[in-house]
């Protein structure tokens, strides 16, 4: 047996784990992470094939700059950067970009291929972990002062003794509007994924033996209904393909993902050969994924419980530490056997916060949870399972763990005592928590240019066939009017009402101000002023709902400008096209029943010549404290038609220990393989200092936020210049120094 001594245990190489380890090897500690399995990634591994998806669910929150940063988005954008080289398929580029992320800190000692089986706990603390590699049977022994569960299914946190939840909750519990009457033991089920290509000629395919002839199977009969998101396509993996949730989900893992594999083969064989499906004559099966993903097994209790009042409510908790944003994604208990849609969407409308209290077991003090396993109720969970989510939760306890090790103190009173100091940490070292910023130092700032606030770009006209809403965020108080362009086919009456908001991370229209109406001649194609008049709402927008016109056609782009979002306005009588995506709104109070922005990305309305002029792009924005949009655009924006520079000035000489800097990665944008066209791409940093001038060149940069520890005294000046982006702009949320 082999004794190693750490400060952090991290039991778990998925998404959250991996933040985890990083976070907490950053700040100095001494970690081990172990693996179950020969690949990183969790859900996201080579092995099973899931997407990194997160708040943002894939640019549809109603939030649109809703994805999360800090180590996560530092993950994604890694992967783009591989994949965007060439040379890198994604499972490749996933595997690299994972070793790679661990490997580079000096601080993790990761062991592969190795289980968690047992552990001693004394006190009601964790004091040994015991883990056995499973190839060449090395036996370890784990002494640390903290440990985290992040393996998805709990393993150690069940080795402990830990308080769990498996199931669903019953209504009475916690007020859940969506739970069910009574409790039970259902759970969302798993899948395995599957991928084909087109090999440019037709091809045969004979299923193995196992596979199920599903032509036979009873919920072939449904299986197209397009609302119970359940088709059948010959182009691959399908997330509602699932199985679990009516067995023991852990105890009938193995049984589960025979199921799975005799339903994916059945599958296939029938696209293929039912003679349904004709794009599949060339197309054949590349792969099935080697193990199924896992949505939900044990959950356990923390000092609070996450559910599903205080995410629709988006409490404002004292303790919070991230973010989440993904609908309460509520899948069918019997799978693909359910007569219930695969999955149930609840609109979440935006970002929440998670809190502290939920990362940590409240009976085994010194373990920390992260990943799905934390203590949040089913429907709850059915948001907060997502990977990008869990890693922001991994990179909280991490940085926890580091002031437990600094404080000698467990989670418990890391809440009681320092969670001021956590939040600024995490908030330092870029994680988004909602209604938070950083302190900024008072200083004057300068830049060479700034992109007006406007969208000009003219590519067609959209015909007013429905209501359509342009919604703007503002830079100052009040909107007095603003210019758009149209065409007329008759003399007409547009009309347009205006709404104000709320929440200041969303686009929600949820309070009607004021109706208006403008004469339109015959034949009419210019610019239009629209008074407007009224102040901006609590969510720093104004949005201008224009009413169905069939005489009125909009000037259009397909390019979105930052802050300006087009939507859709459905009413009782006007649904089509409205699903899961469109976000619910007051309908007595807005006169519509939904929103959304998903199908108008490339029909953005234009506008213009906005009075009083919106600085929304200002350079100042780099000292605003915000690294994020809220309430605002927070960052300065400029056209990279060339080099461009923005300058800082302190109040006064300054030393300098810390330079921090936060590029725009398009946070509205789940891109995959291109890197955020905004993102800095090549650059150079000059600090002017009373012993000269200390320059920092970066090239092919891929990370939003660049962090570099100095010591220079008397800094008078700190000039950044961006000579190329991934795009045709650029963007900077933050300059910040101490």
């Amino acid at each position: 047996m082999e004794i190693i001594n750490c400060d952090f245990m991290v039991a778990g190489g998925g998404i959250a784990g991996m933040c985890a380890a990083i976070a907490a090897a950053r700040e100095g500690l001494s970690v081990t992470l172990i693996n179950d399995r020969s690949v990183l990634g969790g859900n996201a591994s080579s092995e099973i094939g899931v997407g990194i998806s997160g708040a943002s669910h894939h640019g549809l929150n109603p939030a649109i700059y809703a994805k999360e940063t800090g180590i996560v988005e530092e993950i994604r954008l890694r992967i783009s950067s591989y994949m965007n080289k060439g040379g890198y398929g994604k499972p490749a580029a996933l595997d690299a970009v994972f070793f790679d992320m661990i490997y580079n800190e000096k601080n993790i000692r990761l062991l592969m291929n190795t289980l968690v089986y047992d552990c001693e706990v004394e006190n009601q603390s964790i004091k040994k972990v015991y883990a056995r590699h499973c190839v060449n049977n090395n036996v370890y022994e784990i002494i640390a002062q903290s440990y985290v569960d992040a393996t998805g299914n709990g393993i150690l946190g069940y080795a402990a003794g830990a308080q769990f939840r498996i199931g669903r909750e019953g209504k009475e519990e916690f007020g859940e509007f969506w739970a069910p009457e009574k409790p039970d033991d259902y759970t969302m089920g798993n899948s395995i994924y599957f991928e084909t290509e087109d090999v440019g000629h037709e091809e045969g395919f004979k299923a193995p033996d196992f596979a199920y002839d599903i032509s036979k199977m009873d919920f072939m009969k449904d299986i197209d209904k397009p609302e119970n998101f359940r088709g059948l396509s010959c182009f691959g993996p399908h997330w509602a393909y699932e199985y679990g949730g009516q067995v023991d989900i852990l105890k009938d893992h193995d049984l589960t993902e025979l199921e799975l594999r005799k339903l994916i083969y059945g599958i296939w064989d029938y696209v293929k050969n039912s003679g349904k499906y004709p794009q599949a004559k060339t197309r054949r099966l590349k792969r099935v994924f080697a193990k199924a993903g896992t949505r939900e097994s044990r959950r356990f209790v923390g000092d609070y419980i996450l559910n599903e009042n205080d995410i629709e409510n988006k409490v404002n908790f004292n303790d919070s530490v991230a973010i989440g944003g993904w609908p309460m994604d509520i899948h069918a208990p019997l799978g693909i056997y359910d007569t219930l849609p695969a999955s149930n969407f609840v609109s979440v409308t935006g970002t929440y916060n998670i809190p502290f209290r939920c990362l940590y077991s409240k009976d085994i003090n010194n373990l920390y949870l992260a990943g799905r396993d934390i203590s949040v109720t089913h429907i709850a969970l059915g948001s907060t399972r997502v990977m990008a989510t869990c890693g922001a939760l991994g990179q909280a306890v991490g940085t926890a763990a580091f002031l437990g090790k600094k404080y000698g103190e467990n989670p418990r009173e890391i809440y009681n005592n320092h969670i001021d100091e956590l939040r600024r940490l995490l908030i330092e070292n870029d994680q988004s928590i909602l209604h938070i910023k950083e302190e900024a130092p008072k200083a004057d700032v300068y830049a060479s240019a700034v992109k007006k606030y406007e969208n000009i770009s003219e590519d067609d006209y959209m015909p007013l066939e429905r209501d359509y809403c342009l919604a703007l965020m503002a830079g100052s108080e009040k909107i007095d009017s603003v210019k758009i362009k149209i065409r007329s086919n008759n003399e007409t009456v547009m009309k347009y009402k205006l709404f104000t908001g709320i929440h200041p991370e969303t686009y929600l229209p949820e309070t009607p101000e004021k109706e208006c109406e403008i004469r339109v001649d015959n034949n009419f194609n210019d610019w239009i002023i629209l008074p407007v008049g009224i102040p901006v709402g609590k969510d720093g927008k104004i949005y201008i709902v224009f009413s169905e016109n069939k005489d009125i056609e909009t000037a259009i782009s397909k390019n979105r400008t930052m802050g300006a979002v087009t939507m859709r306005m459905h009413t009782k009588d006007n649904h089509e096209n409205k699903n899961h995506d469109s976000v619910p709104l007051d309908e007595k109070k807005t006169g519509y029943t939904h929103c959304d922005h998903h199908y108008e990305k490339q029909r953005n309305i234009l506008f213009k010549d906005i009075i009083p002029e919106q600085k929304v792009f200002a350079p100042e924005n780099v000292l605003n404290g915000y690294t994020r949009p809220y309430k605002t655009q927070n960052l300065w924006l400029v056209d990279m038609d060339k080099p461009q520079t923005i300058t800082v000035i302190p109040e006064n000489p300054t030393d300098i220990s810390f330079l921090k800097i936060v590029f725009d990665d398009r946070l509205d944008i789940d891109e995959g393989e291109k890197m955020p066209s905004t993102l800095a791409k090549d650059f150079e940093i000059n600090i002017y200092y009373k012993d000269g001038v200390k320059t920092i060149s970066e090239k092919d940069n891929f990370y939003r936020m660049v962090k570099y520890n100095l010591c220079l005294s008397d800094v008078t000046k700190i000039e950044l210049t961006v000579f190329e982006t991934y795009g045709n702009e650029l963007g900077v949320y933050c300059i910040n120094y101490r």
